[in-house]
C-alpha cells in the first residue's frame, strides 16, 4: 500500500475484499488515538481489541472489559486514524441476544466511525450475524481460541491442532 493512498482514502470492505487471494492485509491492533495516527499510514486495518483489558488494565482475561470501555477506545483510534478500517470487539455480554447485540451495535456505529464489529462464535451466531448485517452492520467472524470463553475452556488453548477441529471451524 502506498503512503499516499493511504493519506487520502478511507479503507472500505470493498477493498480489503479486492485483496482476496493477491495482496495481504496489514493490520494491527491499537487502544488509542496516538497509536492509531502513527500506523494510519502503514495498514489496511486497526483492531481495537477487548485484550485491552489484559494489556492497559493488567487483568487476567478479557471477560470484565465494558462495553463503555470500548467505545471510549474505539472513539479514541477513530480520532486518530483515517484510513484504515476500524474494526471494534464486542465485548463479553455485549451479544449475549439479538435485541442486546443490534442496539450496542447500533451505538458503536453511531457514536464512532468503527468500520465494523467483531464478535467471538462459529456457526451458532450465523443467525445474530445476519440479523446485525441486515440491518447494515458490517461483522467480522473470531473463530478457533475465544478469549471470551476462556473460563469454560479451562484456559488458553490452541485449537485446530488436529483435522476434526479444522473442519469445524
Amino acid at each position: 500500500m502506498s503512503m499516499q493512498t493511504a493519506k487520502t482514502k478511507k479503507i472500505t470492505l470493498n477493498h480489503l475484499q479486492a485483496k482476496k487471494n493477491h495482496e495481504k492485509i496489514i493490520a494491527i491492533t491499537a487502544y488509542d488515538a496516538l497509536f492509531a495516527q502513527m500506523f494510519d499510514p502503514l495498514v489496511d486495518v486497526i483492531l481495537v481489541g477487548d485484550s485491552l483489558n489484559m494489556s492497559f488494565f493488567n487483568q487476567n482475561d478479557t471477560l470484565s472489559a465494558s462495553f463503555e470501555m470500548m467505545l471510549y477506545h474505539t472513539k479514541a483510534v477513530c480520532a486518530g486514524a483515517k484510513t484504515p478500517f476500524i474494526i471494534t470487539d464486542m465485548p463479553f455480554g455485549s451479544y449475549k441476544d439479538e435485541k442486546t447485540a443490534l442496539k450496542n451495535a447500533i451505538k458503536v456505529y453511531k457514536e464512532t466511525q468503527a468500520s465494523a464489529i467483531k464478535l467471538e462464535g462459529g456457526k451458532e451466531k450465523a443467525k445474530l450475524v445476519k440479523t446485525l448485517t441486515n440491518e447494515g452492520v458490517i461483522v467480522v467472524g473470531h473463530i478457533g481460541l475465544m478469549p471470551q470463553f476462556v473460563r469454560l475452556d479451562g484456559g488458553y488453548k490452541i485449537k485446530g491442532k488436529n483435522e476434526e477441529q479444522q473442519k469445524s471451524f
